[in-house]
């Protein structure tokens, strides 16, 4: 089975999904992986990370997600897009322009994923509302969701997830309902494929999160934080959706709605 990935940064598909990407030959294809313009020193988000040059902190994050191509035995393959902190005064990509890109990678798969944009940057909803149309345009009837990986876990595992007591203060299922009815997304949140990771799944997702170095200490995912939270890799999540009419607008104008 040929299975393709669209990841919205270097790392989003691989944290995300690590278990259904692992061993199967899949393809990854980034969207925003282009070099940040020459004018720009260095981003707050690089700085914030200890990047001196934006330039150089791309140069490595692409080495980075070269060697996790490798760790899952899938192949890279990136778009120069450039992301959300690199586009300054510059607008957003066109939503059909961008469509058409990633609907070039889709033609001979037998499966897609994107990402849910569980969390709202701008770059995820915008890699999933494109992979949404390149998904519709290349005759995918049914593509998957992945749960943003670590954004998904803002509030921690839903209860029916972990299977642990509800917190009564604390009800992460209302936010990730929420992501979902705010995008359109017509399908239940408990309707989520709930992926138990194993020993063995949970230290190889845990050498991918190393591999992301420069990205883990701002993601509060290095090896000390897991350690405090190891229950940050128990699980991933992901939806099967069916692809209707993504490409039709209602009246006002909004993306239609998908439906499971």
């Amino acid at each position: 089975m040929a299975l393709v990935a669209v990841s919205p940064h270097l790392d989003d598909a691989a944290l995300s999904a690590s278990v259904n990407l692992h061993g199967v030959g899949a393809t990854v294809l980034t969207v925003f992986a282009g070099m940040p313009p020459p004018g720009l020193t260095a981003s707050l988000w690089d700085r914030f990370t200890g990047a001196s040059t934006s330039a150089q902190r791309q140069a490595e994050r692409l080495a980075e997600d070269k060697a996790v191509m490798s760790l899952l035995s899938a192949r890279g393959s990136y778009l120069d897009e450039r992301e959300v902190q690199y586009r300054q005064a510059e607008p957003a990509p066109d939503l059909d322009r961008l469509a058409g890109r990633i609907a070039e990678h889709l033609t001979g798969a037998d499966e897609v994923w994107l990402p849910a944009a569980i969390g709202g940057n701008p770059d995820h909803v915008l890699a999933r509302d494109a992979g949404l149309r390149a998904a519709a345009a290349t005759g995918h009837r049914d593509v998957m969701l992945y749960a943003d990986f670590p954004y998904v876990i803002a509030y921690g595992w839903p209860a029916w997830v972990s299977g642990q007591p509800a917190d009564p203060y604390l009800d992460p299922e209302i936010w990730l309902a929420e992501q979902f009815a705010a995008a359109g997304l017509d399908a239940p949140v408990r309707s989520a494929e709930v992926i138990t990771l194993s020993s063995a799944q949970r230290a190889a997702k845990a050498e991918i999160i190393a591999a992301y170095r420069s990205q883990a200490s701002a993601l509060g995912l290095t090896a000390a934080a897991l350690t405090r939270e190891p229950s940050k890799l128990d699980y991933e999540l992901c939806w099967r959706i069916t692809v209707a009419a993504v490409q039709a607008e209602s009246a006002d104008g909004t993306p239609a709605a998908i439906h499971r």
